[in-house]
């Protein structure tokens, strides 16, 4: 089977599912240890998703604000299984996500006490990794129980949805990946981080545990597609010949 068509069976619940079993997992093998280093990894997945962004942006001779954050974001959601609305375009971008495709995986697997550790942690740090000094508020979390999730973007703002909707597009055939990329770069700063953390014996047991679970929720073949993924190196520098190409001098 070729990548192409292997990385149309992944999506978002194939994500939220892994995310949440890489806590569930963690927590259950090392207790609160556990619980604590699977945070740090959800952080550092943020940090080299945003760091990404950051690269291609530069490498375009753009600079690292808040609405480029937005625009080089490096997911799309073709099938709509998240819903969101713009609150407000000026002085600040907000929005809401009035339902998220994560959320439901989690609840329909129940998953949701492990799946907003990721609510909790990954945003702000996905914005951190694409520049340390912007700043993302949210106060409401669906995943806890709120009926949105709101963001506000400090610093950015838009016209109006159609000039977004317009950058976005002109851009994310170039700067999105696909859920299979994604789902690898989970499972391999994981692997990375909790072997740091908890020490090679215990992560490894704990990374079998969660490929086994997520094999009977999602069966052998995609298991095995997504070991194979995550085998490439996805932090940080991808793609470091393509900016050198285009003469970004600095970071």
């Amino acid at each position: 089977m070729d990548r192409e068509t292997a990385a149309e069976k992944f999506y978002v619940e194939d994500h939220a599912v892994l995310l949440a079993l890489m806590v569930k997992q963690a927590e259950s093998g090392c207790g609160s240890e556990g619980r604590a280093a699977a945070v740090r990894s959800i952080e550092r997945y943020g940090k080299e998703r945003g760091m990404r962004a950051a690269m291609r942006c530069l490498a375009d001779g753009e600079p690292l604000s808040m609405g480029n954050y937005i625009l080089y974001g490096e997911w799309d959601d073709p099938k709509g299984v998240s819903k969101s609305e713009a609150a407000a375009f000026e002085p600040n971008y907000k929005t809401r996500v009035t339902t998220c495709g994560w959320c439901e995986a989690w609840k329909h697997h129940g998953l949701l006490n492990y799946g907003r550790v990721y609510c909790d942690n990954v945003d702000e740090n996905l914005v951190f990794g694409f520049n340390p000094a912007l700043t993302l508020k949210m106060d409401k979390i669906l995943s806890h129980g709120d009926e949105y999730c709101s963001f506000d973007w400090i610093g950015c703002e838009f016209k109006d949805a159609e000039e977004l909707s317009k950058k976005r597009k002109d851009l994310a055939a170039r700067v999105t990946r696909d859920f299979l990329y994604h789902c690898g770069h989970v499972l391999s700063t994981f692997r990375r981080e909790i072997c740091f953390e908890l020490g090679l014996p215990k992560g490894e047991k704990i990374i079998s545990q969660v490929l086994l679970e997520y094999k009977k929720i999602f069966g052998a073949l995609k298991k095995n597609i997504l070991a194979s993924e995550a085998a490439q190196n996805f932090f940080p520098y991808e793609k470091i010949e393509y900016i050198r190409s285009r003469q970004v001098k600095s970071f």
